[in-house]
């Protein structure tokens, strides 16, 4: 080596350039789908063959999370455990997501399931609390949603009605 010679440098093609940017900007469009679907109640497909949707969950999310009455886990589940803390629906746990705008509430296997005419759920804010626990001793299920930014029962399986089938 003599002293003119100086360290060569790997330049990347232009068309792998092309293709990182686009790949970059891929990922970066459908980014709020891939985190939508952790929270979501609604197939992960939705969001994801809609990034729009992801955006929207996006936006919803940073407007909700402006002084949320129940802005933690805690909070929530303070709450929970005050408004179900009886006969026929007692609540053992809150998972924080995204509802869609019609909901209709799983019920397992015997389970029971709410009236037919509340069965599906219609809430103001896409965020909320589901509250999970159990109906007259009954499996686990979804019994109540709680609003994430105003902290009201968004909504209550009771009254009940029989038993899933």
């Amino acid at each position: 080596m003599t002293t003119h010679d100086a360290p060569r440098t790997r330049r990347i093609p232009g068309p792998a350039v092309a293709a990182m940017i686009a790949g970059g900007a891929i990922v970066a469009f459908w980014a709020p789908s891939l985190a939508a679907t952790a929270y979501a109640e609604r197939p992960a497909s939705d969001y994801l063959a809609n990034p729009a949707a992801g955006w929207a969950f996006l936006w919803e999310a940073a407007v909700a999370s402006r002084n949320p009455r129940l802005g933690t886990a805690d909070a929530a589940w303070q709450q929970a455990s005050q408004a179900w803390a009886g006969a026929p629906a007692v609540a053992s746990d809150v998972s924080l997501r995204a509802i869609p705008d019609d909901w209709t509430v799983p019920v397992p296997t015997g389970g029971t399931g709410p009236l037919p005419a509340r069965r599906t759920v219609q809430v103001d804010d896409e965020l909320n609390w589901v509250v999970t626990g159990r109906v007259n001793g009954g499996p686990p299920q979804v019994i109540g949603l709680l609003d994430y930014r105003t902290g009201r029962v968004a909504w209550d399986i009771r009254p009940v009605a029989g038993r899933a089938r």
